[in-house]
């Protein structure tokens, strides 16, 4: 369980778009409220609540870590999320791919990304690949530990031997991505094996909340009024963010997932909140 820690409350809820003034006032609230005991996630929801009578369409972007423990319990369609954020951003990203390593065991790639890598001149040259291993938790306060950066190193290796010996193909780096934090020694081995990670504040400036908040793109679960059931049927369309719902026509929607159209516009129109 991690220790509250007061500014960090602060700091998220200016993230989130509240104003200093509102943020302390958040804060002095929550620590009179937070015992010895208090979960994270009891402190993630009295935050959230005190968040949306302060400013309403604050509450549901701070609710950006809840939404995205919400997208499970399986990890498939966080990995399917990551590969559209990394598309966004500018790399080319194919998610579940089965590729043999030098020792012949067949690997499944959570994700495969590529990059335009720049020379010194500004040029764009060869193109970098990496192999992506995400680690997906449902709750929070879950870091992701030593032996999940041990595995997708290793992993990473077999799959150098086998592109040696023709099995497939070119891969430069490992990246692990996570929708929580990593324990310092996995920062730790990460340098000192040149891998690279992405976490919940890990990097900073390009942490997963930044590249999500740099192109506004929310997940679905975000949405107030969104059953399972109904979250299924638009995953199931590869609707994951609130944009791709607002881009996407709506009888195209209903034909795609059978959600009825005035559902689907009332979702729209709360989307259209959420990413304004």
């Amino acid at each position: 369980m991690e220790k509250y820690n007061p500014t960090k409350i602060k700091r998220t809820c200016i993230r989130a778009g509240a104003s200093r003034e509102d943020a302390d006032q958040i804060v002095k609230q929550v620590s009179a409220r937070v015992k010895n005991g208090t979960s994270t996630q009891e402190i993630l929801y009295m935050t959230l609540a005190l968040l949306k009578k302060k400013v309403p369409s604050v509450g549901l972007k701070y609710d950006l870590k809840g939404a995205i423990m919400r997208i499970g319990p399986a990890g498939f369609v966080f990995e399917e999320m990551i590969a559209q954020i990394l598309q966004e951003h500018g790399y080319t990203a194919k998610v579940h791919s089965m590729i043999k390593g030098g020792s012949g065991v067949i690997h499944e790639i959570d994700v495969i990304a590529g990059k335009s890598v720049s020379s010194q001149s500004g040029i764009e040259s060869n193109i970098k690949y990496y192999s992506i291993e995400c680690k997906y938790h449902n709750s929070p306060g879950i870091y992701t530990g030593l032996k999940d950066v041990l595995y997708t190193y290793a992993r990473f290796l077999d799959l150098q031997d086998g592109f040696k010996k023709g099995y497939g193909p070119r891969f430069d780096q490992p990246w692990l991505i996570t929708n929580t934090k990593f324990s310092p020694d996995v920062k730790q081995y990460a340098v000192a094996k040149g891998m690279r990670l992405l976490s919940w504040d890990y990097p900073r400036g390009e942490s997963l909340p930044e590249l999500i908040e740099a192109k506004k793109l929310y997940p679905i679960t975000m949405l107030k009024n969104l059953d399972s059931n109904t979250q299924g049927n638009l995953a199931k369309a590869n609707i994951i963010f609130c944009k791709t719902l607002i881009e996407t026509k709506v009888e195209k929607l209903n034909q795609k997932t059978g959600i009825s159209i005035r559902k689907l516009n009332e979702f729209i129109e709360e989307a259209r909140r959420i990413i304004q």
